[in-house]
């Protein structure tokens, strides 16, 4: 307990700041002042999540020698020719690994998410507190206090994506780029490839996404705005109001809603397709580059099981990186 006591008490959301200055409309000057708290928490979660990632990579290419290593030895003997090494690997696997690890998730989890949040929702919700009566007439209540509920999480998501899920990739694909090189420069060429592919891709459809998302964020607010109006007034809803005119009311909203999430599927389904497609041709032209490479014997059975299983932990990982 006194160990995350200590990682969430690292900033202090409640902290002085320039409460002058409005908040900046866009995402990446937005990002910028709210996360100059955070900025040395942050690479403390960048230094770890590449240590975490490095040493991912790390395993599959100790599985692939120790595969080599037991192809090669003789049964009876092979505990006692390496067990410096075993000994070595398992001190590494069961105390540092967990301890890197749970350093990288007390920078995220303990640091980062929780003081973000409410940095973000106490900053919005202060400089909105502050606005003219005239300012909240023009809109919902229920729209305005939906938007500081949803700033929070949302921007907590998208420091998570970009320093956790971002470096972790960039790092994991560096790193086994490296093994594959290690085993055979040719085994890096679909690789590239295939990155580059996934990066046009990521340009070409993650934008279009994120505008549909925005969209089908909106039309969520506009739901709860018009929703929490009507529960609000009640009493004026039930004396005045026609029932058939309020669930016209909540209709609209409702199924501009409906409509705005369709267009958000519809483009996650086709990014679906595409990389699944891109994942088979991956696996196909790493793992089948690597069993032609032990075919003429510049290959070791070793090397084509840390590819293939290099290919498959990229294939599992692909969704999440687009998704995030």
């Amino acid at each position: 307990m006194q160990m995350f006591r200590l990682f969430e008490s690292l900033v202090d959301p409640y902290a002085p700041y320039d409460d002058t200055v409005a908040p900046p409309r866009r995402l990446g000057p937005f990002l910028r002042a709210y996360l100059k708290p955070f900025r040395w928490v942050l690479a403390g979660c960048v230094a770890f999540t590449m240590l975490v990632s490095f040493g991912e990579i790390l395993l599959i290419y100790l599985a692939g020698r120790i595969v080599d290593h037991l192809a090669a030895a003789a049964p009876e003997t092979f505990l006692a020719d390496n067990m410096t090494a075993i000994i070595m690997i398992l001190a590494a696997l069961v105390f540092l690994w967990p301890a890197i690890v749970l350093l990288d998730a007390l920078f995220m989890n303990q640091a980062v998410m929780p003081n973000l949040g409410t940095l973000v929702r106490w900053r919005s919700h202060r400089h909105v507190i502050r606005q003219s009566v005239g300012w909240f007439e023009n809109d919902f209540a229920g729209r305005i206090s939906n938007r500081i509920m949803q700033t929070a999480p949302a921007t907590g998501e998208a420091v998570y994506h970009v320093f956790s899920t971002g470096v972790y990739a960039l790092t994991y694909v560096a790193a086994g780029g490296i093994m594959l090189v290690e085993t055979d420069k040719a085994l890096l060429l679909p690789l590239l490839f295939w990155s580059m592919l996934y990066l046009v891709m990521m340009f070409r459809l993650v934008p279009r996404i994120g505008h549909a998302s925005k969209a089908f964020s909106d039309a969520r607010s506009a739901i709860t705005g018009r929703v929490v109006d009507s529960y609000t007034n009640i009493q004026s809803v039930k004396l005045f109001a026609h029932s058939r005119i309020e669930e016209d009311y909540a209709y609209e909203v409702i199924e501009n809603a409906r409509k705005a999430f369709q267009k958000q599927m519809r483009l996650i389904s086709a990014m679906d397709v595409m990389l699944t497609f891109l994942n088979v041709c991956l696996m196909v032209a790493v793992g089948g580059s690597a069993i032609y490479l032990w075919s003429r014997g510049e290959a070791s059975v070793g090397a084509v099981a840390a590819a293939t299983a290099l290919t498959l932990r990229l294939n599992a990982m692909t969704q999440w990186i687009m998704w995030a």
